[in-house]
């Protein structure tokens, strides 16, 4: 039995690989999806999957400790650097920790930080890191310190799914659109700033889904600007929200793997975004365009909503990119894989 362990209590990228993993080894392996009381309840049972869930009230040694004694599982794997410190801690050797990164966050450059110390430290009791990009390994300060092995998978994604949930349901209709936490490494204001200085962004309709701590500073610019940026909160589908969009803004501080833009670009959409962590191998100029600063981010969203002939160019090759990294049923054998080598 495989133990997922989770601190957020949401949905969002780490939890949809979880998802996938689940779904997709459910005839090979058992598994439990540990993470505290929150949204991600409704989201489990929405897709068949909440009687996996336990359910804690937050994620401590303590508990890790408890359900490992409960559970006997045969790996543990936790997800992002908080769960695998603390699976780390918790655990010591008792059982193989997979200590799953999703991101690539500032601190990681940081030898001071304590993050960065603290995952070293936590790292002698891994049996195996996979992380979503080279990103995470290139730029993590002590990965030369690091002694077990370090494997890069990427995320699972399916063009299918994405078409099919996108049929499902619609939405109102975007020319730009924002998908994602409303956090400091998703930068959302700063989405809203490039947005601001489009010299005819009045006529234009501007579109953020999502949640986060920075969402009510985000709502008082917008509103102290008289932007007229329309604040779609979470949505478990953001397909239909997608597939009526014009283009996806990503003006990502740092970024994982960037599977937001394979969704949007499997629905047609070119990608406007940063170009920082995992971006920067999806996205070129014949998808999108990877901008430096806000004239760069103005300059290509004007010429992919002035000129039908780019954009069209555009949107074709997205759809073909995005096709290029179907891998969902080789992602689920890969980490079969790792299981299996500690059976």
């Amino acid at each position: 039995m495989i133990l997922h362990v989770i601190k957020s209590n949401i949905y969002s990228g780490a939890e949809n690989v979880v998802c996938q993993i689940i779904k997709g080894l459910s005839g090979h392996e058992e598994f439990i999806y540990m993470a505290p009381h929150g949204p991600i309840e409704d989201k489990l049972k929405s897709i068949g999957l909440y009687d996996c869930y336990r359910g804690i009230d937050a994620l401590t040694i303590s508990e890790i400790k408890k359900a490992v004694d409960e559970l006997q599982p045969t790996v543990v794997q936790a997800h992002d650097f908080t769960a695998s410190v603390l699976c780390g801690f918790a655990l010591k050797g008792r059982v193989p920790v997979i200590s799953h990164i999703h991101c690539n966050p500032l601190w990681l450059k940081n030898p001071l930080h304590p993050n960065s110390i603290s995952y070293m430290i936590a790292s002698r009791w891994f049996s195996q890191i996979i992380a979503v990009s080279d990103a995470v390994a290139n730029e993590y300060v002590y990965s030369g310190a690091l002694k077990c092995p370090i494997t890069t998978l990427g995320n699972p994604f399916s063009v299918k799914q994405v078409l099919e949930a996108g049929e499902t349901a619609s939405a109102g209709s975007s020319d730009i659109l924002y998908v994602g936490r409303f956090n400091e490494a998703k930068n959302p204001l700063g989405a809203i700033k490039i947005f601001e200085a489009i010299p005819y962004h009045d006529d234009l309709t501007f579109r953020m889904v999502g949640n986060g701590e920075l969402l009510d500073e985000c709502q008082a610019y917008a509103t102290s600007q008289g932007l007229n940026v329309h604040f779609e909160g979470f949505q478990d589908n953001v397909y239909k929200y997608m597939k009526t969009a014009k283009l996806l803004l990503m003006p990502s501080i740092f970024e994982g793997f960037g599977l937001v833009a394979l969704e949007a670009m499997s629905l047609g959409k070119p990608v406007v975004c940063s170009g920082v962590g995992g971006l920067s191998d999806i996205i070129n100029d014949s998808c999108g365009y990877i901008c430096c600063d806000t004239t760069a981010y103005v300059n290509s969203i004007d010429e992919l909503l002035s000129d039908s002939g780019v954009y069209e160019a555009k949107s074709r090759t997205a759809k073909l990119r995005a096709a290029s990294f179907d891998n969902l049923d080789t992602y689920c054998k890969n980490i079969l894989a790792i299981y299996k080598s500690f059976s």
